[in-house]
């Protein structure tokens, strides 16, 4: 690759998946009409980037070569001509999530997803195609939210590698607050609960006032979410042992007089071929219930056929959210409704660009629900 003249942008380039991302220098882009121009100060590193990066998940439908990673909190270096909101030096979330101007039915996520179909590809091959493990990003005008300073870094203490985890709350955001649109005092089963988005589903359905019921094989990972949510009155949890009919019981047990789940929402990960707990979460459900599908799994489901037209069951998948609930996020954190920082129990471990393998190595074996590793292309 070319390395280009000073002024630069130090990048990672992802151009094989046989070969490590490499570091290099990139010109720092320009923001043209409908672009902003991010100096980028912290992306997360979910525990799945290795696989990633090396190809093992091809439902993410990449084309190479790219700098990759998705969403950023960063501060604005330039703005397009018909910005009327924010301005350089605004602190920003960025959102990766690029809807098509012309069909927004066609979307990618910029360093991270290239879409469905000929026009996703194409769209993820141009004007939207770098991501944020770069110093500079250039990003799409409505894409850009700007956070209240002010209130998140001076009153509340958050700091850019906290206020990352916004790109999480949005993943499950659209799952809870979008598809599930979930109601107070309904039942909501969630699973698996442990990794970095079901958490954050239990956190927000807890916070729309339902009981939660939060499925996982691991006890001691489950009473340690308890714990760390202060013991929660309407949190519960089953501990899923692999047989159906055995855990569609304890299931429906848990519920409120055994009536069953009026949510189920499935977060199984990419390298987990098919839903382990869909089976049995489906069969303990109420009449008319919904089954909001927002994990990464490439394979197929195992669902009862007939018990899902006999119960008007609602099947759903959900990809990210929209931008009105994106802004729901950050007044619900503005306002101190959805805590997110150390005092609540998240722990951040940051490195910086150079340190980009150590990252990738370090989530792989410690990414799990409130654990962030963070990447900081720089720091203010």
């Amino acid at each position: 690759m070319e390395i280009s003249p000073q002024p630069t942008n130090k990048a990672i380039w992802l151009s094989s998946y046989e070969e490590p991302p490499s570091l290099v220098k990139l010109p720092i882009p320009q923001a043209t009409a409908g672009a902003v121009v991010i100096r980028v100060l912290a992306t997360a590193i979910v525990p799945y980037t290795h696989l990633v990066h090396s190809g093992k998940l091809p439902q993410l439908n990449m084309n190479l070569p790219l700098v990759p990673n998705p969403n950023a909190v960063g501060r604005i270096f330039a703005v397009g001509p018909d910005a009327v909101n924010v301005k350089v030096g605004d602190l920003v979330y960025t959102d990766a999530t690029v809807r098509a101007r012309d069909d927004p039915s066609v979307m990618i996520m910029s360093g991270h997803h290239g879409g469905e179909g000929a026009s996703g590809q194409k769209l993820m091959q141009g004007e939207w195609r770098d991501g944020s493990l770069q110093q500079f990003q250039k990003v799409p005008l409505e894409n850009v939210y700007r956070l209240e300073e002010n209130k998140l870094v001076h009153g509340l203490g958050y700091s850019p590698s906290i206020l990352q985890s916004i790109a999480h709350y949005s993943v499950a955001g659209g799952a809870i607050i979008e598809a599930a649109d979930v109601k107070v005092a309904e039942t909501v089963v969630i699973g698996p609960s442990s990794g970095s988005f079901g958490g954050l589903a239990v956190e927000l359905a807890l916070l729309l006032g339902a009981n939660v019921i939060a499925l996982g094989r691991s006890e001691s990972k489950l009473v340690a979410m308890k714990e760390k949510l202060n013991n929660h009155p309407r949190l519960h949890y089953v501990v899923m042992t692999g047989d159906v009919a055995l855990d569609m019981e304890a299931i429906l047990r848990t519920t409120p007089n055994g009536a069953g789940a009026d949510v189920y929402n499935d977060w199984t990960p990419g390298k987990v071929a098919s839903p382990p707990f869909l089976p049995a979460a489906a069969r303990a459900m109420k009449r008319k219930g919904r089954l909001v599908l927002s994990g990464g799994s490439p394979g197929s489901l195992d669902i009862p056929y007939a018990f899902i037209v006999h119960k008007d069951l609602q099947v759903k998948g959900k990809w990210m959210c929209e931008r009105k609930t994106l802004l729901q996020l950050i007044n619900m954190i503005e306002m101190g409704q959805l805590k997110i920082g150390i005092e609540s129990g998240t722990e951040i471990t940051s490195y910086s660009l150079d340190e980009l393998e150590k990252a990738v190595e370090y989530a792989s074996k410690n990414g799990s629900w409130r654990n962030y590793t963070v990447v900081e292309p720089n720091i203010e």
